[in-house]
């Protein structure tokens, strides 16, 4: 009796998981309103453009980082991830 008690416990949590991870999974669709413009994405949004973010870490993370200006560090350099710490140099 005491098994078939733990075989329902189980299968109530791993339904529980199923549909929990489902919704994780759903919360994670990638943005459809971005623009990659000057190597870096910009966020779309009704008539502005937001940004910009991150390449490396939107495309390997789902993760919008916004980049900060790096022309006020280094000569030549346009952004500069805080997350990554990637650099963009402003010729390429």
């Amino acid at each position: 009796m005491r098994l078939r008690e733990t075989t329902l416990e189980l299968e109530h949590e791993n339904l529980a998981l199923r549909e929990e991870i489902k919704r994780l999974r759903g919360e994670e669709k990638p943005q459809t309103n971005l623009e990659f413009f000057e190597n870096v994405y910009w966020l779309l949004s009704d008539s502005e453009r937001l940004g910009p973010f991150c390449p490396r870490c939107y495309n390997a993370h789902q993760r919008l980082a916004t980049l900060l200006d790096g022309s006020h560090f280094v000569a030549k350099t346009r952004w500069i991830c805080p997350v990554c710490n990637h650099v963009f140099d402003s010729e390429t």
